[in-house]
């Protein structure tokens, strides 16, 4: 027997996965050649950088001198532009044909100048958003070419990514509280929300698992990609509830009861009989399938049945009554 309780029900699943950098991005040269020189290095491994903060600088005189000679030649444009129309200021149909053509020319020029400086900005390898420098591995002086990464920035937000059975999986929905721990940094109760769950599972050995991303904010301190964690994701919790073993719950159709102690049948007995509970129908509510919660029908400190030895032989019974169980039909109390 047992007495009706008042607590907390928390229904969850759990899992483990890894960590992950929200963002990452491998950062190359997109300048055009074979191989171009690193003139300098601007950041070192595992610094934080902001957006648009210079991580490494490319040889870029060849792009300068592109640079310098298209101002030239909007330079000399926008001269002949000025002599076009002292020339042709007249509003006759060849006159106006004549500084049209010109304007076009000093718009190339503007254009082509633009296109230069555009590509001057290739040679100043820039941070895509705020985040941590990893990977770093040139040096000023080092040749790299298109292929090569010079390195990588992660955001310093990051999620988990939990694996978990198909059974589980068809409980779990996007907007679910979980609880992460992380044993490589001694970390455990860090609040998260399931932000993503597969849609289509992956199998394996005829296996079908599902992939969970679990986002959280208050990262733990030397936290990084790649460590593992375990994953708690609450599917329902009621609190301050009554509630019963559910062992000591019973179905008959579509109605539920429990077997109650009759306290007026009981009476200064020292052993319980079976005479003595009586059924009282139930509403349940949650289930963390060890416990169950009681709508409605019991009150706090009600004594239930949670299980019922039976007799199949006399040495079955002895040892049932040995353990304080239900042998015999009588129960120590």
């Amino acid at each position: 027997t047992t007495t009706v309780k008042r607590g907390d029900i928390v229904s969850s699943v759990t899992g483990s996965g890894q960590v992950y950098a929200k963002s990452s991005v491998d950062l190359k040269s997109v300048v055009a050649g074979d191989a171009i020189d690193v003139t300098g290095v601007s950041v070192k491994n595992d610094q934080e950088v902001k957006k648009g903060d210079l991580i490494a600088t490319l040889d870029m005189e060849d792009a300068q001198k592109s640079v310098r000679d298209d101002e030239l030649s909007l330079w000399g444009a926008q001269i002949k532009m000025a002599q076009t129309e002292k020339l042709y200021k007249r509003q006759t149909e060849d006159d106006r044909r004549n500084r049209q053509i010109q304007e076009i020319a000093v718009k190339e020029a503007e254009n082509r100048l633009a296109d230069a400086k555009e590509d001057l900005q290739k040679y100043y390898i820039r941070a895509p958003f705020d985040g941590v420098v990893t990977g770093l591995s040139v040096s000023a002086g080092d040749s790299v070419s298109r292929d090569d990464v010079l390195a990588t920035i992660i955001s310093k937000e990051l999620y988990a990514e939990v694996t978990l059975n198909e059974v589980d999986a068809a409980s779990v929905a996007v907007g679910q509280r979980a609880e992460l721990s992380f044993s490589a940094v001694d970390a455990s109760n860090i609040s998260g929300t399931v932000s993503k769950i597969d849609t289509i599972g992956t199998v394996s050995s005829g296996v079908v698992s599902y992939n969970a991303e679990i986002s959280f904010s208050n990262v733990p301190e030397n936290l990084k990609p790649g460590m593992s964690t375990d994953v708690e994701i609450v599917l329902n919790e009621a609190k301050d509830v009554l509630y019963v073993p559910t062992s000591a719950i019973h179905s008959e159709g579509d109605s539920k009861y429990v077997l109650v102690l009759d306290a007026s049948k009981k009476q200064g007995a020292s052993t319980l009989s079976e005479d003595m509970f009586k059924e009282v129908a139930v509403t349940t509510g949650d289930t963390d399938d060890v416990s169950t919660e009681i709508k409605s029908g019991l009150s706090g400190g009600d004594v239930v049945m949670t299980t019922k030895a039976t007799s199949t032989s006399s040495s079955t019974s002895t040892s049932s009554s040995s353990r304080g169980g239900m042998g015999g039909g009588m129960f120590p109390f």
